[in-house]
């Protein structure tokens, strides 16, 4: 009877290792918890372009927007810890939605999910009309220190890593001037292009877009980022004053019980991103799109960090700056 039981065992466990050694064998669930087209889906198809090529199974994906990526952050913590379904967020994005929040937290906090790894590092940067005298990021603070009503800068959301980011440069500055969400990256850009608002700050990637009509003069980098679209300095740099790292990244999230539950599954996805990004079929989607300079591949090591520096260090230091 032992060694029947023995035998049963080891058969069971030949059984599992054969079906995680076959993962994939089906398609895989992306969940985009925005509308199609925007940044999370055009990032998503770069990586699947390549991704798809090396795990020979399609990507079905699933658009779940609203609820500031909740609603999809809901799909996923409801299915299998089995590999087959992952979420494309912003890391910055994520961490400010559970920081705090009691509900988002308990649903999809950071001990629920677990990084696959990063696509896309697009700094968040501060844009002037082109048709305006401001040059240089001192010119602007100048401006904005004799601005005797307050300079209109324009960001997507009010709870976006932009907005966050206008408030810092105000507080350390010191600049008389305002950060007025707009419910859209897009229309941020726009009302900046029409020369509504007197600077914006978003997204480079998104950003670029509009080059016919706007210029960068300050990126919230730690280096000086991309000189071929808009050479300019960091914030840093421009300012004399150390300003956090705020970088829009797209990862990719799992659920973090995989880890433990489908160990094999985890490291496949894990170490077929890093080559998926380095296939001809990703590389030529993303100089068709102009993105080239921004696919940056971060391990879910690096992920960690990021977001460890920024909920160790620049949400405590700068939360009170976003009011409740």
């Amino acid at each position: 009877m032992k060694r029947l039981s023995l035998i049963l065992i080891i058969i069971l466990l030949a059984v599992s290792t054969s079906f995680a050694g076959d993962f994939p064998n089906k398609p895989i669930t992306l969940i985009v918890p925005a509308k199609a087209g925007g940044g999370f889906d055009i990032t998503s198809r770069v990586a699947a372009a390549g991704w798809e090529k090396i795990l020979g199974h399609p990507m079905k994906f699933v658009y779940l927007p609203g609820a500031s990526t909740m609603i999809g952050f809901s799909r996923l913590m409801a299915s299998p810890s089995d590999g087959y379904t992952i979420i494309v967020t912003s890391i910055l994005m994520h961490a400010m939605a559970v920081a705090d929040n009691e509900a988002n937290a308990k649903l999809c906090g950071w001990d629920k999910v677990a990084f696959v790894g990063n696509v896309i590092a697009d700094p968040d940067v501060l844009l002037v009309n082109n048709e305006s005298s401001w040059n240089t990021l001192d010119d602007f603070i100048n401006a904005g220190k004799n601005a005797k009503d307050p300079l209109i800068i324009s960001t997507p959301y009010a709870k976006s890593v932009g907005q966050l980011a206008s408030q810092i440069l105000i507080s350390e500055t010191g600049i008389n001037a305002k950060g007025v969400p707009f419910n859209s990256g897009t229309k941020s850009r726009d009302v900046l292009a029409g020369k509504q608002v007197s600077a914006c700050i978003g997204a480079y990637y998104s950003s670029s877009s509009k080059k016919a009509f706007i210029k960068g003069i300050g990126s919230f980098t730690a280096k000086k980022t991309y000189p071929g679209i808009w050479d300019m300095p960091t914030m840093t740099q421009g300012t004399g004053i150390k300003m956090p790292t705020l970088i829009d990244s797209y990862c990719f999230m799992i659920k973090r019980d995989t880890i433990n539950e489908s160990p094999e599954a985890y490291k496949k996805l894990v170490e077929t991103l890093k080559q998926a990004l380095e296939t001809k079929e990703s590389q030529t989607m993303a100089k068709s799109l102009e993105m080239e300079h921004f696919v940056e591949y971060w391990s879910p090591e690096e992920c960690e960090d990021y977001v460890g520096t920024f909920r160790n260090e620049v949400w405590p230091k700068y939360k009170h700056l976003m009011g409740d």
